[in-house]
């Protein structure tokens, strides 16, 4: 099969005969040792739930919904940024939409003027409900993952992707995809595809491998395009990181903000997506 077996490559181009193309992103920490603490100290009531708390969101998108989802992107830049780039620590790059800058109004996203960041959340809000898109997501708790399985407990990122492959395999059926993640260092790089070949090569404990042969490529890519010099991001990876925070952030709290609700119908088998597009563990 292909050379992105071998070694973590990222991607630049997509070809056209591919029907979908999943971006996954995460929410918090999937290392365990802050849980494992808390359970240790017995101080639970007084722990940061930021920490306990764990997102993977997938986003699968038909590719003929691409260059109509990445006009709607760009339109947002260019109306905001002279021609859609801005300074980052002194350097020009193309503006990279990253749920936790927005939020802190950090970089592109400190805004002088109230009335612009209002609009430009406004733009955004209605961006992300008109993209032709359709989520998959894996939320765990880590204390609870850790009291109920013990030893037995390992890496939550693997296991939020079996999750999510394992459901997504049944949306696309006979048609093929391509898996984009935001790289996050060599090693973690390594796991994952490891992890991902594995169900390829083998399936999951409830699902056969003949359902994963829609994987025709795994590939991590950073937030910006270091061929073009920054000037170009990968956009895809972007709305999968300002989908993936407000569903953390439901899955933590419960509640579903304006955020939430913007998109909420997006989730896979929406009304009824508890378990479908939103698998919460332990349940």
């Amino acid at each position: 099969m292909g050379s992105w077996r071998n070694r973590p490559k990222h991607i630049s181009e997509l070809k056209a005969d591919i029907p979908y193309v999943v971006a996954i992103d995460e929410s918090g920490s999937s290392d365990l040792k802050y849980a494992k603490k808390v359970i240790k100290s017995g101080n639970e009531e007084n722990c940061d739930e930021n920490n306990i708390h764990f997102n993977v969101t997938a986003c699968l998108m038909e590719t003929s919904h691409f260059i109509e989802s990445q006009d709607m992107i760009m339109g947002i830049k260019n109306k905001f940024w002279s021609g859609g780039c801005a300074e980052y620590d002194g350097e020009k790059r193309r503006v990279c939409f990253h749920s936790t800058e927005i939020r802190r109004r950090k970089n592109a996203f400190d805004f002088k003027a109230r009335d612009m960041h209002r609009s430009f959340i406004a733009d955004l809000s209605e961006v992300m409900s008109n993209i032709n898109v359709k989520l998959f997501s894996s939320h765990i708790n880590k204390l609870l993952f850790l009291k109920q399985y013990g030893k037995k407990t390992y890496n939550p990122y693997n296991l939020s992707l079996t999750f999510l492959l394992e459901r997504i395999s049944f949306e696309v059926g006979n048609k093929k995809a391509i898996i984009v993640l935001e790289s996050r260092g060599k090693k973690e790089d390594k796991e994952l595809l490891k992890h991902i070949i594995s169900m390829i090569d083998n399936g999951s404990g409830y699902v056969h491998k003949s359902k994963f042969s829609f994987i025709q490529g795994v590939y991590f890519n950073g937030k910006w395009e270091s061929e073009s010099n920054n000037l170009k991001s990968y956009w895809i990876l972007e709305i999968a990181d300002l989908y993936c925070y407000p569903i953390f952030k439901y899955g933590k709290t419960k509640e579903k903000d304006l955020a939430f609700e913007c998109f909420e119908s997006k989730l896979a088998g929406y009304p009824l997506y508890e378990g479908r597009g939103f698998k919460e563990f332990p349940k």
